[in-house]
This record gives structure tokens, C-alpha cells and sequence, in this order.
């Protein structure tokens, strides 16, 4: 029997995106700045450059390597431990996106719902061989329960 498993996962890669888009978002973030300042609105320029100063820094961070290790205590995410008991259930999310896992990315990813919920799920990212062994271990000390991944989320993985 497995009793511990350990991967490493890349954060995912930068896309690069063609320079219309960002024209059109330069174009369109200047247009709200004018308009702002037409209605003296200035906390909505404020907001505007914070989103623009995220978005850029967003884009431009370099590339990190991530340690997973799981075993029956409980996970361990760049060596910051989680326990199970800490956890009501899991679910493995399937592979949605064949082209990132093409590239090296994860192929699948388990989400663990918390017993607090400010934020109810912890999502892992690993790689497709690993499912069987890892199930095996999670299941031992947690129930399989379906999640469905949160607006934000899906928001996060299209654009971040």
C-alpha cells in the first residue's frame, strides 16, 4: 500500500497575448479615465490603475515551482501542512484544457472543502498518472463529495 506521494507542479505558463487585446484594453481603460475625470469620479481612476497594475504585474511574474507531498497525516503545499481533519471532503476535477497539459501543466486538480468557510475549497493541481495513488490515500480519511469550481476560479484560469 502507498502511504505517501510526491509531485511538483509549475505554475502555469504566461500566455502571451496578442497586441490588439491590449490595445483595445489600453484604449478602453483610458476611456474610462477620461470619463471619470469629466464626472470627477476619482476613486474609479484609482481602481482602474490598480487593475492595470495588477494585470501587468500579473503577466509579467516569473514562473514557480510548486512541492506537493501527500501522505496519511494530510498535504503538505511548499512545505505548509494541512491535515484531514482540518477537511470535510474532496473531489478530483478532470482535465479540461488538453493543450496545457500538452505543455507540462497539470492534467487534473483535487479540491478539498474546508470545515471553515471563508474559503471553502483548497485546490491541488497534479498530474493524471499520479490519480489512482492519490485517491487511494484521500479516501482513507475523506468522503468523495462533488464540487463545482467557483465563478472566480474559471476566472482565474482564463485570464491569470
Amino acid at each position: 500500500m502507498i502511504d505517501e506521494i510526491n509531485w511538483q507542479i509549475e505554475d502555469r505558463p504566461i500566455t502571451h497575448t496578442n497586441s490588439q487585446w491590449l490595445w483595445a484594453l489600453a484604449i478602453v481603460g483610458l476611456a474610462v479615465i477620461v470619463f471619470s475625470i469629466l464626472l470627477k469620479n476619482y476613486l474609479l481612476i484609482v481602481i482602474v490603475f490598480l487593475s492595470a497594475f495588477i494585470i501587468f504585474v500579473s503577466k509579467n511574474k516569473k514562473l514557480e515551482l510548486h512541492h506537493f507531498q501527500l501522505n496519511n497525516k494530510g498535504i503538505f503545499i511548499d512545505g505548509k501542512f494541512y491535515n484531514y481533519e482540518n477537511f470535510e471532503s474532496f473531489w478530483i476535477f478532470p482535465a479540461r484544457n488538453a493543450s496545457h497539459s500538452e505543455a507540462g501543466g497539470p492534467d487534473n486538480e483535487i479540491a478539498f472543502r474546508k470545515k471553515h468557510h471563508l474559503m471553502p475549497l483548497l485546490i491541488v493541481p497534479f498530474h493524471d498518472p499520479e490519480e489512482p495513488e492519490i485517491r487511494k490515500i484521500i479516501e482513507s480519511h475523506l468522503p468523495e463529495s462533488e464540487e463545482e469550481e467557483s465563478f472566480l476560479d474559471l476566472l482565474q484560469k482564463r485570464f491569470f
